[in-house]
């Protein structure tokens, strides 16, 4: 019986083991890093799933915004549908010193079915950054 005890916890013990040597790999295709100017965006992009009793968005981002430069601020957005058949861009967080700030967002799908793409932008203002016109952006596979 003792025998029996200390076989099980090895095969739990290795289960975990092999559970932490997968995740890690798992893990590698979801993170995302943006770069624009002297501004990073990093983090994690997940799809997730739902049930009927308890829903919720197919689409979570998580992460953390670095800005390096003194003289520009940065925004992290996520596009949504807008009117008409467009895209909206929506605003995660921004910055406009130098620093680190973390932000996090759960969004729907795009019509059609194409998950939200990511942005880092920067600019001269807030505003500015906002504008989108000098960014990086995170396209998913389904959405090209």
């Amino acid at each position: 019986m003792k025998k029996l005890t200390v076989s099980g916890l090895g095969v739990l013990a290795g289960v975990g083991v092999a559970l932490a040597m997968v995740s890690p790999a798992a893990a590698a295709g979801n993170t995302f890093e943006l770069a624009a100017g002297s501004a990073t965006a990093y983090g994690t992009y997940d799809r997730m799933m739902s049930i009927p009793e308890q829903p919720v968005a197919p689409v979570k981002v998580k992460g953390t915004l670095a800005l390096n430069g003194r003289s520009r601020c940065a925004v992290v957005q996520i596009a949504d549908s807008g009117p008409a058949d467009g895209i909206e861009w929506r605003t995660l967080n921004g910055l406009c010193r130098p620093g680190k700030t973390n932000f996090a967002a759960t969004s729907d799908l795009l019509r059609g079915g194409f998950e939200p793409e990511l942005r880092l932008c920067v600019g001269t203002t807030l505003k500015r950054a906002e504008e989108g016109r000098n960014c990086d952006v995170r396209t998913s596979a389904s959405s090209s």
